[in-house]
């Protein structure tokens, strides 16, 4: 199986840290970047990344704005938004730009799915 890669972006390192873990444990054929903010993330984003995991609220650009240009960078990504408070107006725009959504506290589970959708 070909490695895959998913990039992470939230300003908590903490969080970055869980996610982190759960990919160590349950998905060891794929590659972990990380990235503090979506500035850092866009310097990172290449053809490589398979999948992006982006919390929503981050100092400087949200992670929806994020996406759209994580989207204009590499059109095949997959790209799902990690928060806890999902809002209409936002779930309507990402809807629209094919992004996911997983709800806080991200799980084992909730990352197998959008794995497996990957895959």
């Amino acid at each position: 199986m070909d490695t895959k890669t998913v990039l992470i972006v939230d300003d908590s390192n903490l969080a970055r840290m869980m996610v982190r873990k759960i990919f160590a444990i349950s998905f060891k054929e794929w590659r972990v970047i990380e990235a503090k903010d979506g500035e850092e993330a866009l310097s990172m984003a290449t053809s490589e990344i398979h999948l992006a995991l982006l919390d929503f609220n981050m100092p400087g650009m949200n992670g929806l704005e994020l996406a759209e240009r994580l989207l204009g960078q590499c059109p095949k990504i997959t790209v799902y938004l990690v928060t806890a408070n999902i809002q209409e107006r936002m779930s309507q725009r990402a809807e629209s730009m094919g992004i996911g959504f997983i709800k806080k506290p991200i799980s084992e589970n909730k990352i197998y799915d959008i794995v497996k959708g990957v895959l």
